[in-house]
Formats: structure tokens, sequence, C-alpha cells
């Protein structure tokens, strides 16, 4: 039986160790996002929208051009983001704590 690897890293994900609390949700998040990203061959016209918290680090981990959001205003400045860019895909990246406010 030949050995075929089927789990790699997505090249967007940066080859850096994440530093997360242990059980926090982001290391998987990022993964999921890096890996759609790829999929669908969106990497290079993305732009991502992270707000103030644990959520703002994306940028240490998804390799695309990121914009900073004040606490609660992701949405907002995404859409901003999309009216200026409309070529762009963008999406913004939140956690628990500014999905709240």
């Amino acid at each position: 039986m030949k050995d075929e690897l089927v789990f790699t890293r997505p090249r967007v994900l940066a080859d850096r160790g994440m530093h997360y609390c242990p059980g926090c949700h982001h290391g998987v998040a990022h993964r999921l996002v890096a890996e759609c990203l790829e999929e669908m061959g969106l990497v290079e016209r993305t732009i991502a929208v992270s707000a103030i918290g644990c959520s703002v680090f994306l940028y240490n981990y998804i390799l695309v051009d990121t914009v900073e959001a004040p606490h609660g205003r992701a949405p907002a400045v995404a859409t901003g983001v999309k009216r200026a860019r409309p070529e762009a895909f963008v999406f913004a990246y939140q956690g628990d704590g500014d999905l709240a406010s």
C-alpha cells in the first residue's frame, strides 16, 4: 500500500504556532477560513476585517490584506471596504465578545 498525503497546511495559513488559549476556537476558525479561501480561489483578492479582542490577531495567521475595526464595528468597516473595492472579496472576522457588542 502506498502512503498518500491527504492533509496539508493551507498556503495562506502562516507557518507559525498559534498563541491562543488552550481550547480556544480561533485556531480552528483560522484554518477553516484559510481552507475555504484557497478552495474557492479567493486568496489574491481577499481583504479581511477583524475587530478588537483576540480576533484582531487574524493578521498574524492568515496571509491576506487585513483591516482592524473598532469594537463591534467590523461589519460596518467591511461594508465600507467593499464599497471602496467592489472587486475584492471582503469578510469580517469577529470573536464572541465583539459580536455581542
